[in-house]
């Protein structure tokens, strides 16, 4: 070994016995670095400095990234140990400030002997913090500002040729209406529950789905739900499609057997009622469509608001 190589070798050990001559005292030193003012912690990292010129190999950077490991989590309990916020106000202590600045150092004598309170002294403390001379800013925004009167929009006249379509009105139902579009749902699902106990076990879409009208589809969707509700009717998908069948209300008994129910959403628009008729070549409903009656002002009417 020539004299170079023994001096880079003798360098190393002496840089490795820093490093942990440094660790075994910021070890030894945990709680004086949490407890110190922060200047023992910032002479320890000097001394990590100093020794980190000197680092040239892999042996030396795992001592020193050891040493900054142990004081970044000192660093973090010091932070933690910090008192913030609402914390960092002491009530007590500054009543009792106070006191001393209003009656001396001997405050609880004076007090007691009903001596005067120097409240210039403590006026005079105060000021010094909270007497203070504003600062000179730039005036931001307009020196005067008018406020706008806000214009009424006008309403508008309705062109007398304008039919009673033309224009969106709310209609108000009165409770003898309500009563009877109740009862004719009712009447349209009854007659849904007849026509599928008679023709037994049929496919969901060739019952509900009408190819000439995608709301009544709509609404043979909406009858038949109520079907499904009160268990007058299952859906069983086992086969790959859905065949819907009229059953017998379950009991009481049933559901604490373990039978339970399940819903679903079904989705319609359009496009799909239109595929579902393609696919399943359907011709009619098995739901016999329903007269679509119109109102007064020429627009239709949905089944449940038709007299029966």
């Amino acid at each position: 070994m020539d004299d170079e190589s023994a001096q880079t070798l003798a360098a190393k050990r002496e840089l490795r016995h820093g490093y942990r001559s440094l660790l075994a005292d910021a070890a030894a030193r945990r709680q004086e670095y949490l407890a110190d003012s922060g200047a023992l912690l910032l002479a320890d990292l000097g001394r990590a400095n100093d020794l980190f010129g000197g680092v040239s190999g892999a042996a030396e950077g795992v001592l020193d990234s050891r040493f900054l490991l142990l004081s970044a989590d000192v660093g973090a309990q010091r932070a933690h140990m910090l008192r913030i916020d609402a914390a960092a106000f002491d009530s007590l202590a500054f009543v009792e400030r106070a006191r001393a600045a209003l009656y001396g150092a001997d405050a609880d004598a004076r007090q007691m002997a009903a001596a005067p309170p120097a409240w210039a002294a403590l006026g005079a403390a105060a000021a010094r913090v909270a007497r203070l001379a504003p600062p000179l800013e730039h005036a931001f925004g307009p020196l005067a500002v008018e406020a706008r009167e806000r214009r009424r929009a006008e309403a508008r006249a309705r062109p007398a040729d304008a039919g009673p379509a033309a224009a969106a009105r709310i209609e108000t139902m009165g409770s003898d209406d309500v009563r009877r579009q109740e009862n004719q749902t009712t009447r349209l699902v009854q007659k849904v529950h007849r026509i599928l106990a008679a023709r037994g076990p049929i496919n969901l879409f060739r019952l509900v789905i009408n190819p000439r009208s995608f709301a009544q589809s709509v609404e043979n969707i909406f009858y038949v739900s109520f079907l499904i509700r009160d268990g007058k009717a299952y859906i069983d998908d086992s086969s790959g499609q859905p065949m819907i069948e009229a059953c017998e209300p379950p009991q009481q008994e049933d559901y604490q057997s373990g039978l339970t129910k399940k819903q679903l959403i079904f989705t319609l628009d359009q496009p799909t009622w239109r595929e579902i008729i393609d696919v399943y070549a359907i011709a009619e409903s098995a739901i016999p469509p329903r007269r679509a009656a119109r109102d007064e002002h020429g627009l239709s009417q949905i089944s449940s608001q038709v007299p029966a």
